[in-house]
């Protein structure tokens, strides 16, 4: 088994200049240290460019998603635009098979934000969850901003069989840690 982190647009901590990223402080880092601690499970944290809502391309991110060890013993987990990025990789990717999608406060732009078009072609009536062997897990927290509710509530509706982990008082689930995943995640 191995773990593909995908993440969403970078904020504050981005370097514009130096093109490079700081996620101390963000459950990624936590969740590389404990999946690697505790079941010996390697976590691929490719680095997507332009990761700016106004610059993402789908093309390059894509090209990067291709280079990374997918196999059907692989979990994908995605937070906020890596987790729309991922539901749009399995729509063009209809023939790769994982182990299981983990959704975290995903973003697929609803309100059509985006002038280039990074989620304008995402199918989400695939059949998205049979190309999982353990399904596609959704963790949200009902305090989190507008555009992310109205991606969860268009997700969850067009993926009608995907597993909801609803939370209160969480924002956009991008804190320090994020215990729960641990127990999402199929191990």
């Amino acid at each position: 088994m191995n773990i593909v982190f995908c993440h969403g647009c970078m904020g504050a901590r981005y370097d514009w200049n130096k093109r490079t990223y700081d996620a101390a402080g963000w459950w990624a880092d936590w969740l590389q240290f404990m999946v690697e601690l505790e079941h010996d499970v390697i976590m691929q944290r490719p680095y997507f460019p332009h990761a700016h809502q106004l610059l993402m391309k789908y093309d390059e991110w894509e090209k990067i998603m291709d280079k990374q060890d997918i196999t059907d013993d692989t979990v994908l987990i995605g937070h906020s635009a890596g987790g729309g990025f991922v539901l749009k990789y399995l729509s063009k990717h209809p023939k790769l098979k994982v182990r299981q999608v983990v959704l975290v406060a995903p973003y697929i732009d609803t309100e059509g934000i985006s002038p280039f078009g990074f989620y304008h072609d995402i199918n989400l009536s695939n059949n998205l969850v049979a190309q999982t062997k353990n399904g596609i897990d959704l963790m949200i927290s009902i305090d989190d901003a507008p555009g992310i509710i109205n991606s969860f509530d268009k997700i969850s509706k067009d993926i009608p069989s995907i597993r909801v982990h609803k939370f209160s008082g969480r924002g956009h689930l991008n804190g320090g840690d994020l215990p729960e995943i641990m127990s999402i995640i199929k191990w």
